[in-house]
């Protein structure tokens, strides 16, 4: 693992990544220059995003955010491409950490969290673009709660109305959709106007999350859980600091835009691939339940997200055909159990000693994340 700071290229003799986890802020090579004034880090990994990376760096450096209050951090997870170098061209001033190989996105926010220099971390996926207002409207939660220790944006992605204009334009989209988990144990986007009050939620949407660092060591010493790799690492996150009596807030007017695409195509170029992540996906959503509720919740709620994840399908019924909606249905209902079955047969005792933390740790009592998942919408 490399870094570059202010235009020079250092190693830090690391060779190899762990799993992600005891990472901690401020021991790489850049702590020695941290400013009394910054406020955040804001932290963005990438994996081939030559073609966004540019546009994603440059909406997050023109902020209405004091620029001497706040750092960049690049962090190239693995890339073939020519993403760092971009970035080293066009922006001088961006700190960047070089990972080989791959080592998926949650391991390589903790790895660059080792060189974030300020109270705040701010996660940010590279094919983003985000408004001129993003960091203020984010951060400002907590400025005013000492209570909210997590913030995540409300986002537009491809199809939504007014994506591309507002893409374009970089203007604080209108309405936007922000993300929780629903009753049966699915995430579900609910769509409300930029001008909304913050919504209190158990999900953080990890493409755009700021997490005051204070709790860094009580939620277990890490952000994302490295040995997910990717998918329900941000559920986990979320999870830990709502079981710990702290607030997760996701925030309407921080809004951006996401520019990933929403593929609905199956074909037998992408199967195998869809197949794989949509039983990692499961597999650790099944993790994220054992690994942060008591014995009792988790034996309870399992029948609910057993059968109740396929219905995900009906949250975004939009975006497929009626024969589209079926397929995925039950083919959603059949990795469901295939991915409990790969949790609990071969990955339970991998998480043992981090649930045990957790427990350990944890301030809400028994059942409430019961009553919590209840709350919410179907």
């Amino acid at each position: 693992m490399s870094v570059r700071v202010g235009g020079r290229t250092t190693d830090n003799g690391q060779r190899t990544m762990d799993d992600g986890t005891g990472l901690k802020p401020g021991t790489g090579p850049t702590s020695v220059l941290r400013p009394p004034s910054l406020k955040a880090s804001v932290l963005i990994v990438g994996y081939n995003e030559s073609a966004m990376i540019l546009d994603c760096i440059g909406s997050v450096l023109d902020q209405d955010f004091p620029r001497e209050e706040y750092e960049v951090i690049f962090v190239d997870n693995g890339s073939h491409d020519n993403s760092a170098e971009l970035v080293q061209r066009h922006y001088p001033e961006v700190t960047i950490v070089r990972l080989m190989p791959n080592v998926g996105y949650p391991a390589g926010n903790n790895a660059g969290l080792r060189y974030v220099n300020a109270p705040r971390v701010v996660m940010l996926s590279a094919d983003t673009v985000v408004p001129r207002t993003w960091l203020r409207e984010l951060l400002r939660p907590m400025d005013e709660d000492p209570q909210v220790k997590v913030c995540h944006a409300a986002m537009v992605i491809p199809g939504d109305p007014g994506y591309e204009e507002g893409l374009a334009t970089r203007a604080t989209p209108k309405a936007a959709a922000y993300h929780d988990m629903t009753r049966l144990g699915f995430i579900k986007p609910t769509w409300v106007a930029t001008d909304s009050e913050p919504v209190q939620t158990l999900h953080v949407a990890g493409a755009s999350a700021a997490l005051d660092l204070s709790i860094l060591e009580e939620i277990g010493g890490y952000l994302l859980d490295g040995d997910y790799y990717l998918d329900c690492d941000e559920i986990d996150l979320g999870f830990r600091v709502n079981a710990l009596g702290y607030k997760v807030l996701a925030v309407p007017r921080a809004a951006y835009y996401h520019r990933h695409p929403f593929n609905t195509q199956v074909n037998l170029k992408n199967i195998r691939t869809r197949a794989r992540r949509l039983l990692r996906l499961q597999r650790n959503k099944f993790i994220t339940f054992y690994k942060n509720l008591y014995l009792s919740e988790f034996l309870l709620y399992l029948p609910l997200v057993l059968f109740g994840g396929p219905f995900k399908v009906m949250a975004y019924a939009s975006r497929f055909s009626g024969l589209q909606r079926i397929a995925n249905m039950l083919g959603l209902a059949a990795f469901a159990w295939a991915g409990f079955l790969v949790a609990a047969l071969g990955y339970f005792p991998r998480f043992a000693a981090k649930r045990r933390f957790i427990l350990a740790h944890r301030r809400q009592p028994k059942g409430w994340f019961v009553r919590e998942l209840w709350k919410r919408d179907l």
